[in-house]
Formats: C-alpha cells, sequence, structure tokens
C-alpha cells in the first residue's frame, strides 16, 4: 500500500508547478516600483516663450471684439389673451458684447426714459430691470463703441428729454454700434 501513498504524494508534490512565476521575477517587480528620478523633457524650455506669446495675444486683441447683442424678456405677468405686456410686468434687459463702452437706453413713446449704467433701474451697463407702471410703447436700445458714446440728446425743455430718433442718428454717425428691440406695447 506504500506505492499508492507515494504516488499521491508525488502528485501533491508537483501540483501547482505550472503557475510558479519565472525566475527572477522578485527583481523585475522591485525594479519596477522603486522610485524614478524625474528627468524633464528637452522641450520644457519652450513652455516659457509659448506663455509670453498667448499672454501678448490675448493683450493686443481689443476688448468686445464680440458681436453686440440684446436679450429683452417680460416676467410672466397675470395670464391674458393678446401679445401686449401688462401694467405691473417687470421687463429684464440685457446686452453682452460689443465695444468697451456700452449703455442700454429705453425709451417709451419715443422719449428718454432708462439710461444704463447711471439710473436705478439698471445691472450696470449690463442690464436693466424696469417695471412697466404706465401705458405706452416701449423701445430698447443696446449702443457699443470702442470710444465714449455720445450722450442722449438734450431736452428741449424740462418736460421733453432726448427722442429716440435724435438719439440713433446722433449714434449713427459717431459709429457705435446699434442693437434695438421692436416695439413692446403696454396696456
Amino acid at each position: 500500500m506504500t506505492e499508492p501513498i507515494a504516488r499521491i504524494e508525488a502528485a501533491l508534490a508537483g501540483l501547482g508547478a505550472e503557475h510558479e512565476p519565472p525566475a527572477g521575477w522578485e527583481a523585475r517587480v522591485l525594479a519596477a516600483t522603486a522610485p524614478r528620478t524625474r528627468t524633464w523633457p528637452r522641450w520644457w524650455w519652450l513652455c516659457a516663450p509659448i506663455g509670453a506669446i498667448a499672454g501678448l495675444v490675448f493683450w493686443l486683441v481689443p476688448e468686445g471684439t464680440q458681436q453686440l447683442a440684446l436679450v429683452v424678456a417680460l416676467d410672466s405677468g397675470p395670464v391674458v389673451r393678446g401679445s401686449a405686456a401688462r401694467q405691473g410686468q417687470v421687463m429684464h434687459v440685457t446686452a453682452t458684447g460689443g465695444g468697451a463702452y456700452r449703455e442700454i437706453r429705453i425709451y417709451r413713446d419715443d422719449v428718454l426714459e432708462v439710461v444704463c449704467p447711471r439710473d436705478l433701474a439698471c445691472r450696470g451697463a449690463e442690464g436693466a430691470d424696469l417695471k412697466l407702471d404706465r401705458t405706452g410703447s416701449y423701445q430698447v436700445v443696446a449702443l457699443a463703441s470702442s470710444s465714449p458714446i455720445p450722450p442722449p440728446s438734450p431736452p428741449s425743455d424740462a418736460s421733453h428729454p432726448g427722442t429716440l430718433d435724435k438719439d440713433l442718428a446722433s449714434a449713427s454717425r459717431a459709429g457705435v454700434e446699434i442693437q434695438q428691440r421692436g416695439a413692446i406695447l403696454v396696456r
């Protein structure tokens, strides 16, 4: 009976021999996991000049190369029939792009009501939130230029401030970029 036991012991001793790692495996693992010394690539010296050129390009490109864009939206007021706005709604105006100088002007019945960025309804030169308290036809105009924008036309008397046509003609003669929104009727 010793022969079968010897055969089994020999089979057990050889079991898994095909799964043994190859000779020298420990040295390869230690070499692969050893800390490496940092060697800089030869092209690293190009990073500084490329960064300087990129900075120069951004510095030389004039501000406001984007085209002037005007967005006018009304908040959701009471649900009514028709396309006219209702008294009490708030008109949200936003102007983006254009030159270094930008203004938003809001006219009611062709008479200047709001000039941004200086009036209280304004959020700087970028926008305005105007409550539509009075009935009439509202016109929204965005102006942008790389040089100062001509001021609104002076009033002919204290009760008649600048008008839409005079102001647009003056701005057009000065080379100002103009975006105008169609009339918003408030009833």
